[in-house]
């Protein structure tokens, strides 16, 4: 106890109280070597080196055959360099910081990574040699094998070299040469009542030291008795009947009354037992005459008996097993660091057979217990891992270690409840051994527990529980890397990036932490830092077996920003790899074969269409993960399309209508991912094969090409305004230049429409081409779905893969059952990247509906009223959809009202907001926008379109520009509320308006501002009139406001700027001339300047 305090006013360093304090303790026991030890770092914290040097002379004097050999190496160094030696350290044990395992792929199971034995060779050889010079070892050792010596000396060879990470060490004078313990926590094995275990990753814990079992009578009993650690650790004393206490801490009594059977004495040597058999002592007492604090009174108490007496109570009575005897622990402890070699050497069934053989005999042997636990969860025996920590918990309840190793067991088990309480109860336990490893032990813990969370899918709380490890451990890299996944799965991407730019800055090895990173700098949109950070994870594998998944992200980004060509090349280089390793070849495959079909490469991506149609992996097709089977269920689906597009090649474009030619079933299981049905299958073949010969590309003249240059470039300026500037929208400069083709055609289709018109005649077109036709044969007067449809081809070609189809085309039962667009705020805990910007404003429409509408509707269509005052003051300070959610307690939606314009005393279905409560997740909510897409929903919007359409035809004949722009605002505002497409309203709405206002002579130069969103301006509008002063604030060319067009000088001026510049459009080619066919459209994509496949 004297020992215990003086460490302790050592680490606050007083130590003059400390000196105080173990000169104490050296009065009661003379030459103790730990108090000696101690009483010289002060000393030289003092810099009375002489004077400690003296103190550690007399400790290395006392040092016998059972002192701590780390303690004697200890020893040793502080007389070679006095200046060199830690004051208040309690260990130099080190830690493994536990690999975390996650999606990527870069954790170990369970965080149970094993390291080294560090010193191993030192310190067996050494207390082998110590040991020669005294009586007894030749009996200690003399069972041990010769196969068991062997395996011993190659330990003590080989285990430096292949340590994976800096192993814990412990330190114990129970008994003979007991090597320091490995990175697997190895308590003293002196017996099973070890009282404290190493606990790595963790902190060291020292365990008591016994009495000497050779049968040195001689010595005194308060030797016998007095407490020791390893070098730095808080001493603990042992009470008779073998209970120990914490390590690292001032020791503790254990109770008579523990649930767990009391653990056998740790010595045979003779000691002095208390009055009553179980009691508990803070200290042992020893014989008489050493001045030990309790003295065993011989007439009275026989010491022998009474120890035989508490051997046989803890071990079930005198028939039990008995406590192993000294040369049983040193066999066990050389045992054990055997097997603990043989984990770090991957040779997990020969450790376990070894720690089978010391359970055998010593079932409640903590070190074994502990060992063969990790060797079983390394080899995922679970079960058998989880059964082990819980006899090392039962053994020594206060070894924290355990308590997080079956945390860890558990949670992989599954039993996320169970983990939960395991760790959190190593983290309560962490702080009782103190010392700087406690708080790393507790941030492992901590970010266990955040792991844990997000499986469970509480981001919230997993990010507090990560937020605690960095606070208690901020160079845990691993910490910081969960923290950024947690911190990007709730949308909060800057903080995502954050995190993981610390992980990689502690640890620039750790490519989880470069994945990571990239793919949330993809996510939010900053392509070119997301490539950079990517490009470094893969410079981390060898350059022959690049990282599949990696290569993958990087090519889906290539293709979500429209270069195919770049997304192929790297495609090229994994799939290869993935094909070797059989992993994402089905992934990797489609994602080739969607960037081909884009190109118009129809034989390269029905070949890979047809390859991730019949992928199976090697371990059966039951293994293929859901996403997977999606991307077979629409590689059937394309390969049709692909095939379609290829014998439609030298169709031309108005004449061409995948809407109406394409089966109606079709096109609705392609839209939701689903398996083919019979239905599909029985009635409709599929596309004709391609021909087994490619026929040759048609030549393409210098003059074509001449004509079309100017086309291209008027597209690409226009088609950069379309870019959103709010994280999450990737510029994609294809679907940019489709944009632009699309704005020009239509300009141009308006502008006859309106000359027609002023010349009295009205403008007829062919029905075979038309949507709303439905390929019906013969002519129909041009309407604004012909419009429209101008601007829904040039989106179709531009991206293939994507389902832009109209609603009212899939089938009846799907149009009457209101099929239509779904789009989240946040869903569950996830803030949606790209429009949770938009949650508050559309919160308070939906107070504002209700509070008006006095009720919602449920998922029956049924009203839930919610007009009471209470409702409607809870209505009034909601803040979150949580809030919400609790005054209208059901899954709920309203409708936005909107005003029509050609019908004054008339209101329209707007869009409509969507609270449910998220299923298995806890304090999760979705919150989005539904617009069900019904018969008479569409011919409510089709009325007020064509009145729409109307208004601006007249507007351009009256030449009335002001006017014009506010009927093209107007038109397009409905179009937006409308979400007639299944995907790519928005786009093709606003290509609409910036066609419309090119038409109109007075083209838009504006870019759109950023975290704005012209649909949501659209959405969450009421009337046309606001939605046109949200964005006229903005958009409007000058001759909009009713202002003189900008001079030739200005617009020469502006053309040397960054505002672009737009011809008339009647000065540019006819682009239903130049880029007639699907085949010249789909050239005119791809840029002359790239390989051609039409």
């Amino acid at each position: 106890m004297l020992v215990n305090r003086g460490f302790c006013h050592q680490r606050v360093q007083l130590y003059r109280k400390a000196l105080k304090d173990y000169d104490a303790a050296l009065e009661a026991v003379p030459r103790l070597p730990l108090a000696l030890y101690r009483k010289g770092q002060v000393l030289a914290a003092q810099k009375k080196y002489e004077e400690a040097r003296a103190a550690w002379n007399e400790a290395l004097q006392a040092c016998n055959e059972r002192s701590d050999a780390q303690l004697v190496l200890d020893i040793s160094a502080a007389i070679k360099d006095p200046t060199g030696v830690k004051v208040g350290s309690d260990g130099s044990a080190s830690r493994i910081a536990a690999s975390q395992q996650n999606g990527v792929g870069g954790r170990a199971l369970l965080g149970l990574q094993v390291g080294s034995i560090l010193l191993l060779a030192v310190l067996v050889a050494g207390q082998y040699q110590l040991l020669s010079q005294k009586a007894g070892l030749s009996a200690l050792v003399a069972p041990l094998t010769a196969d068991a010596s062997k395996a011993a000396a190659a330990a003590s060879s080989s285990s430096a070299a292949s340590a994976p990470a800096t192993p814990s060490q412990s330190y114990s004078s129970n008994g003979g040469g007991v090597a320091p313990a490995p990175a697997v926590p190895v308590p003293s094995s002196s017996s099973s009542s070890s009282s404290g275990a190493p606990a790595p990753p963790g902190p060291s814990k020292p365990t008591a030291q016994a009495a000497d079992p050779v049968g040195r009578q001689e010595h005194s009993a308060a030797a016998a008795a007095a407490p020791s650690t390893g070098r730095g650790g808080v001493a603990s004393t042992s009470a008779p009947n073998g209970g120990g206490s914490s390590n690292g801490g001032a020791a503790s009594k254990s109770s008579s009354k523990s649930s767990s059977p009391p653990p056998p004495a740790a010595s045979k040597a003779p000691a002095a037992a208390a009055t009553k058999l179980g009691s508990s002592s803070s200290t042992s007492a020893g014989s008489k005459g050493a001045g030990a604090v309790g003295e065993c009174d011989v007439e009275e108490v026989d010491c022998v008996a009474g120890q035989k007496a508490a051997r046989a109570a803890a071990t079930g009575g005198p028939g039990g097993i008995a406590s192993p005897d000294m040369q049983t622990m040193l066999n066990n402890s050389i045992a054990i660091q055997l097997a603990v070699t043989q984990i770090n050497s991957g040779n997990i069934v020969e450790a376990e057979a070894i720690l089978d053989k010391v359970l055998i005999k010593t079932p409640r042997e903590l070190g074994a217990r502990v060992a063969r636990g990790t060797a079983r969860a390394l080899r995922r025996d679970l079960a058998g891992a989880v059964e082990d920590f819980g006899v090392a918990i039962e053994v020594e309840p206060r070894y924290a270690d355990s308590w997080k190793r079956r945390g860890q067991a558990r949670s992989a088990l599954g039993d996320n409840e169970g983990a939960l309480a395991d760790l959190q109860k190593a983290i309560d336990l962490a702080p009782l051994f103190g010392g700087p490893d406690s708080a790393q032990s507790r941030a492992e813990c901590y970010v266990e527990k955040g792991m844990i969370y997000q499986k469970m899918r509480d981001y919230r709380r997993a990010c507090r529980e990560l937020q605690q490890a960095v606070k208690l451990d901020g160079s845990n890299a691993q910490a910081w890397n969960v923290l950024g996944l947690c911190s990007t799965s709730q949308g909060d991407i800057r903080d995502g990036v954050r995190a993981y730019e610390k992980a990689v800055e502690l640890n620039p090895k750790l490519k989880e932490g470069w994945v990571n990173m990239g793919q949330a700098l993809k996510e939010e949109g900053r392509t070119k830092e997301a490539e950079r950070v990517l490009v470094k994870a893969l410079a981390l594998d060898p350059p022959d077996q690049p990282a599949v998944h990696v290569l993958r992200v990087l090519a889906q980004m290539k293709q979500q920003k429209g270069e195919h060509a770049a997304a192929i090349k790297l495609l090229d280089r994994a799939l290869p790899v993935a094909e070797a390793r059989d992993e994402q070849v089905i992934e990797v495959l489609y994602l080739r074969a969607i960037c081909y079909h884009a190109l118009g490469a129809t034989r390269e991506a029905v070949r890979d269409y047809d390859d991730c149609l019949g992928h199976v992996p090697k371990t059966g097709i039951a293994n293929v993960s859901e996403e997977a089977r999606q991307f077979q269920f629409l590689s059937f689906y394309q390969k049709d399309i692909a095939l379609y597009l290829y014998h439609a090649l030298d169709r031309q474009a108005k004449d061409f209508c995948p809407d109406s030619e394409l089966p109606a079933v079709f096109k609705e299981l392609w839209c939701k991912k689903g398996p083919p049905t019979a239905e599909l299958i029985s009635h409709f073949p599929p596309q004709p094969p391609l021909p087994l010969t490619p026929a040759p590309l048609p030549p393409i003249s210098a003059a074509e090409l001449e004509r079309l240059r100017p086309l291209t470039s008027a597209a690409d300026q226009l088609g950069i305004l379309l870019q959103n500037h709010h994280q999450g929208f990737l510029p994609n400069v294809r679907q940019q230049r489709a944009a632009g083709y699309a704005a020009v055609e239509l300009a141009q289709a308006l502008r006859e429409v309106v000359a027609a018109r002023r010349a009295g005649r009205q403008v007829w077109v062919r029905s075979e081409g038309s949507s709303g036709q439905a390929g019906a044969s013969g002519r129909h007067l041009f309407g604004w779905r012909d419009a429209m449809d101008i601007v829904v081809k040039w989106r179709q070609l531009s991206e293939p893969n994507d389902q832009v189809v109209w609603v009212d085309l899939l089938t009846r039962r799907e149009f009457e059952q209101g099929f239509g667009s779904h789009t989240p705020m946040f869903s569950g805990q996830t803030k949606c990247v790209r429009y949770y910007m938009n949650f508050a404003r559309a919160l308070e429409l939906q107070k504002e509906v209700l509070l008006r509408e006095g009720h919602a509707f449920d998922a029956s269509n049924n009203t839930i009223p919610v007009d009471s005052e209470s409702q409607r003051a809870a209505i009034r300070a909601a803040k979150t959809a949580e809030d919400m959610y609790q005054v209208i307690q059901l899954d709920s939606w309203v409708v936005v009202p909107i005003h029509s314009v050609a019908r004054p005393e008339h209101m329209m279905e707007g869009t409509r907001l969507t609270l449910v409560r998220v299923p298995n997740q806890p304090d999760a909510y979705e919150f989005s926008i539904r617009t069900p897409v019904t018969p008479p929903r569409w011919k409510d919007f089709d009325v007020e379109l064509e009145a729409a359409f109307e208004g601006i035809l007249q507007a351009f004949v009256d030449d009335d520009q002001p006017l014009l722009a506010s009927r093209i605002m107007t038109y397009c505002y409905y179009w937006y509320n409308f979400m007639p497409l299944a995907r790519g309203t928005a786009a093709v709405g606003y290509t609409t308006m910036l066609g419309l206002f090119w038409a109109a002579g007075m083209p838009v130069t504006a870019t759109i501002p950023k975290d704005y969103q012209v649909d949501w301006e659209a959405i969450l509008a009421q009337h046309p009139d606001q939605f046109t002063a949200s964005v006229s604030a903005w958009l409007y060319p000058p001759q909009a406001r009713g202002q003189p067009a900008p001079a030739a000088a200005e617009l020469e001026a502006a053309g040397s700027g960054k505002v672009p510049t737009f011809p008339p459009i009647d000065s540019l080619p006819p682009v239903s001339e130049v880029l007639g066919s699907i085949r010249q459209r789909i050239f005119a994509l791809n840029g002359e300047n790239s390989k051609r496949y039409v």
